[in-house]
């Protein structure tokens, strides 16, 4: 594909050549080659693909809440190609098993490039999982959150041990449960707040 005169994000007006899905060339007065579709960017911008590292389509398991189809339909719809999901689903990804279903359904259903990141829990499986193409290991929680993957903190060292053995990145959900105010967590906040909720 061709794309003519388009603003690019500096205003610079250029054209773009795209090749099997790579950006081949960004010049001005690039001619047409024979079978290259030529669209008009005159009056438009040209801007990059977006891209999410921080995405939760919910699937497997919860796919009332969202799907590898109604996210990455969202996602494109704003300039998002590229997402990474997060691995706090039902079951979580934190085998190669889980793994493979996940990346079989965002195979099949996702409309834009997509990493998918592995999970920690106490019965992981870092073997398997690290076999398979992770974006990262992560996010790691330390806390419970949403699939109630909270570990410890011996587990957390473990964990990076595991991946910096692999040189796989690791992203974390950086809450310490052992810091957390129990008044907040039990909802007596002894007034503070009830007027708001009232």
């Amino acid at each position: 594909m061709l794309i003519t005169g388009a603003a690019l994000a500096d205003g610079r007006v250029r054209d773009v050549r795209v090749r099997d899905g790579v950006i081949d060339a960004v010049e001005e007065g690039l001619d047409p080659v024979a079978g290259e579709r030529v669209v008009d960017g005159r009056g438009r911008h040209l801007l990059p693909g977006a891209i999410d590292i921080h995405v939760h389509f919910r699937e497997p398991g919860g796919s009332h809440k969202e799907t590898w189809e109604t996210g990455s339909k969202s996602a494109a719809a704003g300039g998002v190609t590229t997402v990474v999901d997060q691995p706090n689903t039902s079951p979580p990804t934190v085998d190669g098993d889980a793994f493979d279903r996940k990346a079989a359904l965002a195979a099949d259903a996702s409309l834009v490039d997509y990493g998918i990141n592995g999970g920690v829990v106490a019965d992981w499986d870092p073997d398997t999982l690290f076999d398979r193409p992770l974006f990262a290991l992560g996010e790691v929680f330390l806390a419970d959150s949403t699939g109630e993957m909270g570990i410890d903190l011996d587990l957390f060292s473990e964990a990076l041990a595991e991946a910096a053995a692999r040189d796989v990145p690791v992203t974390v959900h950086a809450e310490d449960a052992t810091l957390f105010d129990e008044s907040v967590l039990s909802g007596d906040l002894g007034g503070v707040g009830t007027a708001a909720a009232a």
